[in-house]
């Protein structure tokens, strides 16, 4: 399926949140806008020069003197604003006074249409572009009817006659027979030119368009973030990228009709082209400032001469009275030109008004019924736009852009030879330039490159601008990498200093891997916020991709952050924040960020198999995925799971592994019915590993296993339940331990714990702690007893827990009695501590919860207590291995990554660990891990994390 959005799924003030430009302007005059909260001791306002430019509306700058004199008088007047059905003087007159500026400009009369937003204009003139169109197919039906009846009468008459041989040249020429009779005839001719007639007209529009956003607009705008959520795979609607192949289509979609002409009788093929309008921006704005290119100008000029009925669309809303440093931007191109739309600047800055414009050969007197709005050609707006009009004629507001583009164009070359390496692309005309960055999604920082590849890294930029230079831009909508410079036709030369100063300090932070520095300004917004001190010695950022590129079998993990120290991991460009600073930037911007590729690794096995890693990471930590959990439902992490999954379906990964909460959420991958690729929660081999270091830790700190007693927290959970059937056969009394209601739940552990003991004694399995030896006693006995199986493994587990060898509590501190202690809860935060614990005796602690469940120093404030943490595997053969980010020395993995790893190492590529993991899984998982040279066993302490 598709994907039908980008960052626009996050809603336009969220976004502008993140990027820390939902900011309030209480003030604005000229191209001065003032901030509120700023450092002004006077006024509380903070000036910003505005490069924004009202998206292109305030040509004449923030609240003009004139326009809002005019806007006052006619208030003061108190003139009616709303006279519907009557005579419009103003209205009137601003018709009038844009069809003699356009006659002055162009040549041409037009006729002029006043409505009141850009996207209404481009609606109207579709719509006139297809009334057009569909009045010339009614004349064509009408002549063919027309030769019909002539055909019949002058038979009547006796002035023709149908012969054989005409017959034989109709169905030559309709490619159909037989047509023995005229009745036959005059039936496959109706048939064929109602087929015809009845064909879908449409219209194009190029690759890059944006013309508004109601549907009829819509479906003319290339942005498919903006079009695929209401419009999709529209045949009325051609988006042109090969001009060449658009000739091909216009000429594939051309229709015939057929009509009889006389002295001599004969059937006539008739073709039309069914393209009832083509539109075109002179300059592309929210595609990202885009001038027409030679290519499509042929092509434009082509289809005028070509086809001079098809109406040719001149979209001036943004470009258009002057802005680009021509009153009429496809006039000074040279471009054709039947239809142009207004707005923007035609309101001086106050007003929401547009205009169409129609050349008055083509304008249809009717369509001012077919098409008319309340609240078009009020008294206000028109006002208003006609003084505009004046205005801009009478300064030569074009010129003035023209001159004013010119320097500003000059001055980010100056800065696009200083800085290519950021700077990709200055381009547009007058006061419509766009400066475009270079593509920085392979920026060593992670944090960087996730930016650039979500288009986010233009709104930091703007946002940085805002903030620290108290300049304010923004990307365009289509090509986000694009940062739109719009200033009023009375910008002053002495401005641009400043705004060439901002973006060379941009340009700088960009260049010199100053990541910090670029995004310090949403930890603490303001010109004097603390601006982190540049790192002296270059970052050591983890190798992204493999030294050697050799084409092997693929496999995907997915980690979200476990806390802030991971966070510096994937991206070291960030260690001038402290903990608290790097707290508040990711809840800042976690949620603009999809998730990305982070490294690629390679592993090697000793039996020669090699499988290549790839790490897909959330900036998402386990505290903000489990508020996500209690407050959302699990929305925003199970939307980055998914989006992770699909990228690692890009990528061509056979296998994906799930790591902590991204397991947990899709409940252990059981959300996932893909045939490929298939997937691992990776609870198998954590499980295997868990008990692999407890065996091997145990013995080193003097505990026989099967003389302890081990408790197990978390024990409803998965793979606590898992851990605590396995260690069953190992020791010698085992508590399960839940949160608070959690009994009916423990019972079922306790019944799932015997369950398996009972299969491994009727396996006969040699070996096993005290609890086994137990149960096997009992359930053996009751066997001979004649008791039925179930029925003794129930007598068995009875016997079990009066000899107190098996218990379960909804106490945390019932872990107090225990030997060995192994904690697998799903909890964010910390909650086992001193109290918990044994105080007069060794205790073991294993805590294989991420992140983990036992406080931090805790075996160093009581020397008693050994703290370790499990499912952590060592892979000797591959030595130098590290994913950043989960905190491991190199060659260590946590076992949810090494399932994945084993996984792709043994060529299984069908689900694995999906849902509830089974002992046996577990048993597998060992053998797999054994024969690939992974090492179970190995005790990571925690003062090393």
């Amino acid at each position: 399926m598709e994907k039908l959005v980008g960052q626009s799924v996050m809603g336009k003030e969220a976004l502008l949140q993140a990027a820390g430009l939902l900011v309030d302007f209480s003030k604005a005059e000229g191209d001065m806008l003032y901030m509120e909260g700023g450092e002004d001791g006077e006024t509380g306002l903070t000036p910003i020069l505005d490069m924004v430019g009202g998206f292109g509306s305030t040509l004449l700058g923030h609240n003009h003197p004139e326009i809002r004199q005019a806007l006052e008088q006619c208030v003061a007047a108190g003139r009616p604003i709303h006279a519907q059905g009557a005579r419009r003087g103003q209205s009137v007159a601003l018709r009038e006074a844009l069809a003699n500026s356009l006659k002055r400009h162009c040549g041409r009369d037009y006729q002029i249409v006043v409505l009141n937003t850009g996207t209404e204009a481009v609606e109207a003139a579709i719509k006139h572009a297809q009334y057009e169109y569909a009045r010339r197919l009614q004349r064509m039906a009408d002549e063919a009817a027309d030769s019909v009846r002539m055909l019949q009468i002058k038979l009547e008459r006796g002035e023709l006659e149908i012969s054989e041989a005409f017959l034989l040249q109709c169905e030559r020429v309709l490619q159909q027979e037989p047509l023995d009779d005229l009745d036959a005839l005059l039936t496959a001719l109706a048939h064929r030119n109602q087929q015809a007639f009845n064909r879908h007209e449409f219209v194009a529009a190029f690759k890059g368009a944006f013309h508004g956003k109601t549907r009829g607009s819509l479906a003319l705008t290339w942005n498919r973030d903006a079009r695929l959520p209401f419009i999709r795979n529209n045949p009325d609607a051609v988006f042109i990228d090969d001009c060449a192949a658009f000739a091909d289509l216009l000429a594939s979609r051309r229709q015939c009709y057929y009509q009889f002409a006389f002295a001599p009788l004969r059937l006539e093929v008739r073709q039309f082209n069914t393209l009832a309008a083509l539109i075109y921006e002179p300059i592309q704005g929210e595609g990202g400032i885009v001038e027409v290119s030679a290519e499509r100008r042929a092509l434009l000029l082509r289809i005028k001469a070509e086809h001079p009925e098809v109406a040719i669309i001149a979209d001036e809303i943004q470009c258009g009275l002057g802005r680009s440093g021509s009153f009429l931007e496809s006039h000074a191109q040279g471009l054709p030109n039947d239809y142009l739309t207004f707005s923007k600047s035609l309101g001086g800055g106050y007003a929401k008004i547009s205009a169409l414009a129609i050349a008055a050969d083509r304008y249809r007197n009717e369509f001012s019924m077919l098409h008319s709005s309340t609240f078009a050609e009020d008294d206000l707006s028109t006002t208003l736009a006609k003084r505009t009009l004046e205005i801009i004629e009478r300064d030569g507001l074009p010129a003035r852009c023209a001159q004013l583009g010119t320097a500003l164009t000059e001055s980010l070359q100056a800065l696009q030879r200083k800085w290519p390496g950021v700077i990709k692309d200055v381009r547009g005309k007058g006061t419509m330039l766009g400066l475009e960055l270079q593509d920085l999604s392979a920026h060593p920082s992670a944090v960087l490159s996730s930016l650039a590849q979500d288009g986010m890294l233009s709104m930091i930029c703007a946002g940085y601008l805002l903030h620290r230079r108290q300049i304010r831009v923004l990307p365009s909508l289509g090509k986000r990498g694009v940062l739109r410079l719009e200033p009023s036709a009375y910008f002053r030369p002495e401005y641009i200093p400043q705004l060439q100063a901002g973006l060379d300090d941009l340009c700088a932070l960009l260049a010199g891997d100053d990541v910090a520095g670029l995004l310090a300004y949403l930890i603490e917004p303001g010109a004097a916020g603390r601006q982190p001190a540049k790192a002296n010695a270059p970052l050591l950022h983890p190798q992204r991709e493999p030294a050697e590129a050799v084409a092997m079998e693929k496999v995907g993990f997915i980690a979200h952050l476990i806390d802030t120290s991971s966070l510096l991991e994937w991206d070291p460009s960030l260690a001038a924040f402290d903990e608290d600073e790097l707290c508040r930037l990711r809840e800042q911007i976690q949620s603009t960020l999809e998730p990305q590729r982070i490294v690629r690794r390679q592993v090697r096995s000793p039996l020669g198999k090699q499988v290549e890693v790839i790490l897909y990471g959330i900036l998402m930590d386990a505290e903000t995925i489990e508020d996500d959990i209690r407050f959302n439902k699990s929305d925003r992490i199970r939307k980055q799971v998914l989006t992770a999954y699909d990228l690692a379906r890009q990528d061509g990964c056979s296998m994906v592994g799930f790591g902590g909460y991204t397991s947990i959420v899709t409940a252990n991958c059981s959300e996932f019915d893909y045939s490929f690729p298939a997937v691992t929660s990776g609870n198998a081999l954590t499980v295997a590993t868990s008990l692999a270091t407890l065996r091997h830790s145990a013995a080193a700190h003097g505990l026989r296993l099967g003389e302890a007693h081990v408790a197990v927290v978390g024990a409803t959970g998965n793979i606590g339940m898992v851990h605590a059937a396995l260690i069953a056969h190992e020791c010698a009394r085992l508590t399960l331990v839940g949160r608070a209601g959690a009994g009916s739940r423990l019972a079922a552990v306790a019944d799932y714990v015997v369950r398996d003991l009972a299969e491994q004694v009727e396996a006969e399995a040699a070996g096993g702690g005290l609890l086994k030896q137990r149960f096997a006693q009992h359930y053996q006995h009751a066997l001979r007893d004649g008791m039925a199986s179930e029925n003794a493994m129930v007598a068995a587990m009875h016997h079990l827990m009066a000899e107190g060898l098996l218990a379960y509590s909804e106490e945390t501190h019932s872990c107090r009695a225990a030997d060995i202690v192994v904690s697998a809860s799903n909890s964010s935060k910390p909650f086992l501590d001193a109290s918990h614990f044994a105080a007069d005796k060794p205790v073991l602690i294993s805590d294989i919860a991420i992140p983990g469940d036992v406080v931090r120093d805790l075996s160093q404030k009581v020397p008693s207590l050994r703290l370790i943490r499990g499912g952590v595997v060592s892979m000797p053969h591959n030595p130098d291995f590290d994913l950043p980010g989960i905190q491991l020395g190199r060659g260590q993995v946590y076992a949810c990554a090494g399932e994945t790893l084993l996984l792709g190492l043994a060529g299984i590529k069908s689900d694995y660990s999906k849902g509830a993991v089974t002992t046996r899984q577990v048993r597998e998982i060992e053998a797999l891990a054994r024969m690939h040279g992974f090492e179970l066993n190995r005790e990571k302490l925690v003062s090393v994390f």
